[in-house]
């Protein structure tokens, strides 16, 4: 194929050779300070410029010197994660590492996101760390972590190499070709990557800091909206804290004790009291003497994968409206507290060497657990599993920490024109309803520490109302064992309870707005949804996907290619099933102002060909055979039979069923889109609002 297409190309005579651009050195260090009028957060980085290894060098050492690299910033990464969860943060967010600049040059980098008006403060913070790192260098117990969940990774990656992505060879064939990385196997990269960091030691990365934090070839950038309340670092100043940290005593890193158990108590467990088979899944459904039901599939197609699911009824429509805040942040708050008797940071360092996650949310009408793992990890995850319900945690300082860090977001988030538009339009497709709450700074202010608490006991006490799904890499026995043990001894507080229909719907008939926008940058965007109660089938369900599909080629073709007025226009179809019956089309892109108006007639005119005229049986092939070989595609996944089943249990339809895809695909005519698509937009609700430019 590849000679075919590309033998008849000449070959070029002569070819310039690809000239390599030196970077000057300079000694001094060089400031920027960059502002914009539609800049969101006020950041400070150090840049400080490395020759690479020439790509003659590029050898097994210098694979070598990438898990170096690899060390450092993962111990950094940690530092700084810990110093963001304890009392007042001195940043948003921050990083220190080393990495790649461009062909032929790395980069030290040390940089922050600062609270408004802070970026002094953010500055000698996280450039202290970074001091600290070049004075005292890393400990052997944060090195054996890093070093141990690097191998972690690498096993997981080789055990599912029959799993990489095209994308991902092709990535590593592109860097060779144009850089000279040596290309290897998952299969050397695994046998080398555990005989080489048994060659590196914590002195070896700690002399790195000595190396790679200079102040040669230094560059310091600051970052911020352009506003008259605005505080920015000069020159000077930021100079002046540089100097003021490197001069200072610092404190060698400490790192904290680590425990070896996860649970010591002896737990009671329960009894499976019935089995069922679900023989359209091979999979079996357990329910547990506390009311809890397990439905577990075996899927080996990711190798080195277990994934965990839960729900269970109610969720944020349980909660009045003034609850509302602490429900839209109750996942990232829960998280950051930790576990049991160990905080996050703790938590994190005793699943040192675990591929392992567990975390809870609160969706609009289900309360949900979401986890995964590897098969050997499996018996961890259920553990923490265990943990999250039956001895939470709820950490005051951890509270503080991420409220002060969301507050100082958020609040850099306001002037920023995508969010402008998003929080209007949640507004609009809500009609402003009370319950319709936009993140923003005072959304912390809405929300308390015991509010959270509450919530958590309030939707989490009662396993019995939970189904747990467990799909992966993992045998029958070894699940039902682990399920009686964990989710056994989970507390059964017997109550009936459903989610409450709040009423939350969109505005009725046809709305239309345009809204002008602070944009410095002459640009429109065009949003309009379609929404309608219609039942939510199986036959319906995929009939809105071919909809949304054909329209995407339409608009491509239409839109971007004929008109040249949009890089691309997104269409989104959804169907909900709870509260009520209801589908939603989505149609969404950015245009020229002078041009929206005109584009806007396209979005339209080309859904009524199809109500008119029904699509055309290239469009209907070309949807129904990608949708055909994407579906064939992701049943290779674990993660189609964890949705599958999951779906099934809150919807009632198999999708893995011939009868509810394929069947209706190889059945569907021009004309049942033609029909479909006329009984779901003659009649729909139409949001339709165009931001524009404020002109000054």
């Amino acid at each position: 194929k590849i000679k075919e297409l590309f033998s008849k190309i000449p070959a070029i005579k002569n070819a310039q050779e690809r000239p390599f651009f030196e970077i000057p050195e300079h000694d001094n260090t060089r400031f920027i300070l960059a502002t914009d009028e539609e800049a969101s957060q006020f950041s400070i980085a150090i840049y400080i410029k490395h020759k690479a290894e020439s790509s003659e060098n590029k050898n097994l050492n210098f694979l070598r010197e990438k898990f170096i690299a690899s060390l450092y910033n993962s111990m950094m990464n940690q530092r700084i994660s810990e110093l963001l969860q304890k009392g007042e943060p001195p940043f948003i967010m921050g990083s220190v590492g080393f990495g790649s600049l461009l062909r032929g040059y790395d980069m030290a980098y040390i940089s922050a996101t600062a609270n408004p008006n802070e970026e002094d403060k953010a500055l000698r913070a996280v450039y202290n760390e970074a001091i600290r790192l070049k004075k005292h260098g890393f400990v052997q117990s944060e090195f054996e972590r890093a070093k141990t969940n690097l191998l972690t990774s690498m096993e997981s990656f080789y055990k599912q190499r029959d799993k990489i992505s095209n994308d991902r060879y092709i990535a590593g064939i592109q860097e060779h070709f144009l850089t000279n990385k040596p290309l290897t196997s998952a299969e050397f990269d695994w046998e080398f990557g555990q005989k080489v960091l048994e060659t590196i030691s914590v002195e070896e990365i700690s002399a790195k800091a000595k190396e790679w934090i200079t102040d040669k070839n230094r560059v310091v950038i600051v970052q911020g909206p352009k506003s008259d309340d605005a505080i920015h670092l000069s020159q000077e100043e930021a100079l002046a804290i540089l100097y003021e940290v490197e001069n200072s005593e610092i404190d060698p890193f400490e790192d904290m004790e680590q425990v070896s158990s996860l649970i010591d108590e002896d737990l009671p467990g329960s009894e499976i009291i019935s089995t069922k088979k679900l023989d359209e899944f091979n999979a079996v459904e357990w329910t547990l003497a506390n009311n809890a039901k397990v439905v577990y599939r075996h899927a080996d197609y990711e190798k080195d994968n277990v994934a965990l699911n839960a729900y269970s009824p109610g969720g944020s429509s349980i909660f009045e409206d003034d609850q509302i805040a602490a429900v839209t942040l109750f996942s990232p708050f829960i998280s950051s507290f930790g576990v049991g008797n160990f905080d996050a940071i703790t938590l994190n360092k005793l699943l040192t060497g675990k591929k392992v996650s567990i975390g809870i949310g609160i969706s609009g009408l289900n309360e949900t657990i979401s986890g995964s793992s590897t098969p050997k990890d499996f018996e961890t995850m259920m553990q923490l599993l265990y943990l999250q319900f039956e001895h939470p945690r709820f950490d005051n300082e951890a509270y503080g920490a991420l409220a002060a860090r969301y507050k100082a977001y958020l609040a850099n988030m306001e002037n920023d024109p995508q969010k402008i538009m998003s929080d209007s339009l949640s507004m609009i497709l809500s009609d402003y309803n009370p319950r319709t709450l936009l993140i923003n700074s005072g959304i912390v202010d809405k929300m308390s520490f015991s509010q959270l608490e509450e919530m958590f006991y309030n939707r989490f006490i009662d396993a019995g109302d939970f189904t747990f799904f467990i799909v992966g890499n993992i045998g029958e026995d070894t699940v039902r064992e682990m399920a009686q043990k964990y989710i056994g001894s989970l507390r059964d507080d017997p109550r009936e309870e459903n989610w409450i229909d709040r009423k939350v719907r969109g505005p009725k008939g046809k709305t239309i707005k345009e809204i002008e926008v602070p944009l410095k940058t002459e640009k429109a965007n065009v949003f309009v949804n379609f929404s309608k109660k219609m039942k939510y089938t199986a036959k319906n369900n995929l009939q809105l996907t071919i909809l949304q599909e054909i329209l995407k080629l339409r608009y491509t073709e239409e839109i971007r290619e004929k008109e040249g007025g949009s890089y691309g226009v997104s269409v989104s179809g959804s169907s909900s099933h709870f509260p009520v019956e209801n589908k939603t089309l989505k149609i969404n892109f950015d245009t020229d102002p002078e041009k929206a108006s005109h584009l806007k007639t396209i979005v339209f005119s080309e859904i009524d060909k199809i109500i008119e005229n029904g699509p055309t049986s290239i469009d209907l092939n070309k949807v129904v055979e990608n949708l055909k070989k994407n579906r064939e595609q992701s049943m290779q996944h674990n993660s189609y039979w964890m949705n599958t089943i999951y779906r099934y249990y809150l919807h009632g339809i198999n999708s893995n069923n011939p009868e509810n895809f394929d069947e209706i695909l190889d059945n569907l005519t021009l004309n049942d889109i033609q029909n479909f698509t006329g009984k779901f937009i003659n009649s729909a609700d139409i949001v339709d609002v165009t931001f524009v430019p404020k002109e000054d």
